[in-house]
């Protein structure tokens, strides 16, 4: 991750002068210290001030500094879905909230990234006939966003950058695949985004076909198998240590849960479970949730976001219709090895809450609570205990949140800036 480099001088260009540069009083470390402070629209117009400047907010080290101060005021990301009665549709946005105010920014989706996306297919079919195109935001890590794009023919993914609007779309791998879970993190220890696709792999001779299978073919026919793609080497390897049965489960959660190089699915089998995988050792495992019994009223449990002090972590909600209710944080116990039992897990904040649930996950040091159908986000400090509520637009059905912060980070190959 970034680290504060104050005190640390980022070379302008390989000479002090040139015939671009701008003559200034400040030291170079002051300049280079105001601007891994300024936004990145500005910081991409600045690119073209001068030729030491340009050098300078290209520089990596300088990304990484900026990102580091970037990463001290996150914004929330908000996928908003709206569903009317002959068609749905979705927004993204970014909320900050103030000490005094919460503002909202709308994030434009680039033109380009769906135009490439379905000109090939499009060409060749009926002109006339709209693809069934969605968007969906399966998570965020340094300032990009995967997503993951789907029409008819087949499901495509796409790392992105919304400040700087450039983006790359993974190789499809080699495999035919129907999908059944995805997920989407980054491993610090590799300094890598990962990719990882749990489904059944279609046997066939023909590897050279890819296609995200949108339907379903004869369940003897395949086999269940993750596939894990490196954004940094832009290639895919198959893991066989997928313990799991053809049809013996179904998510419970959208999305998948990411701590620390390792995702985590909310599954149901004959009951509540999460499936981990380490992306450093390609091994799975199964995890069990803390013990319901203590609670006297049915509960909805979740996986939180981003985890809680580099820890996985879930929340307990008891739903038994009362005015008064509460919502527990969990936090797993994970130094041990192997398969993890109920005794791991440890409560570590109970937090007032009134409504329904649909999402909670951290923003920096603060738990967020998402309501369903109330559209409410509440905003709980665990240190001072204080709550803050804010109110979403009302004429979406739901929105699901993850953290996000403004970056100039490159996605990899990208196409040029539009």
């Amino acid at each position: 991750m970034a680290t504060d480099l104050p005190h640390k001088s980022i070379p302008m260009s390989g000479s002090k002068k040139d015939a671009g540069s701008i003559s200034t009083d400040l030291p170079e470390e002051m300049i280079t210290e105001i601007l891994t402070r300024l936004a990145v629209k500005s910081l991409l117009r600045f690119k073209s001030v001068s030729k030491d400047w340009y050098s300078l907010i290209t520089n990596p080290e300088f990304i990484t500094a900026h990102l580091h101060n970037s990463t001290q005021k996150p914004s929330i990301l908000l996928e908003g879905f709206r569903c009317e009665e002959e068609e749905s549709s979705s927004t993204l946005s970014l909320l900050r909230h103030g000490d005094t105010s919460t503002t909202f920014h709308s994030l434009r989706i680039p033109q380009s990234l769906i135009y490439d996306y379905t000109f090939m297919r499009n060409s060749f079919l009926d002109q006339e006939i709209e693809p069934d195109l969605s968007f969906t935001v399966l998570g965020s890590s340094g300032g990009l966003l995967c997503s993951k794009v789907r029409d008819n023919l087949r499901i495509d993914y796409v790392l992105w950058n919304p400040a700087t609007r450039k983006f790359i779309y993974a190789k499809q791998p080699r495999q035919k695949f129907k999908l059944l879970l995805d997920g989407f993190g980054h491993n610090s220890k590799m300094n890598d985004n990962m990719l990882v696709k749990i489904g059944r792999l279609f046997q066939s001779p023909n590897l050279d076909v890819v296609m995200d299978l949108p339907f379903e073919i004869e369940k003897g026919d395949f086999v269940l198998r993750a596939l894990v793609y490196s954004w940094k080497t832009d290639s895919w390897r198959l893991v066989y240590d997928c313990r799991l049965q053809s049809d013996d489960f179904y998510s419970r959660d959208d999305q998948a849960v990411s701590v620390k190089g390792v995702f985590y699915w909310h599954l149901h089998r004959s009951k509540d479970i999460i499936l981990a995988f380490d992306t450093d050792n390609s091994v799975f495992r199964w995890i069990d949730f803390p013990r319901w019994n203590q609670y006297s009223t049915p509960v909805e449990v979740s996986l939180i976001s981003g985890g809680i002090k580099d820890s996985l972590a879930c929340s307990v909600f008891p739903n038994n219709g009362s005015t008064s209710l509460t919502i527990d944080i969990w936090v797993l116990d994970d130094s041990g090895a192997g398969v993890c039992s109920e005794e791991s897990w440890r409560k570590l904040l109970t937090i007032p809450f009134l409504g329904t649930l649909h999402q909670v996950f951290t923003w920096g040091d603060k738990v967020m609570i998402n309501g369903k159908r109330d559209h409410q986000i509440l905003i709980y400090d665990p240190i001072s205990h204080e709550i803050i509520c804010d109110s979403l637009n009302s004429d979406f059905s739901s929105y699901n949140m993850d953290g996000f912060v403004e970056s100039l980070v490159s996605p990899g190959r990208w196409t040029e800036q539009f």
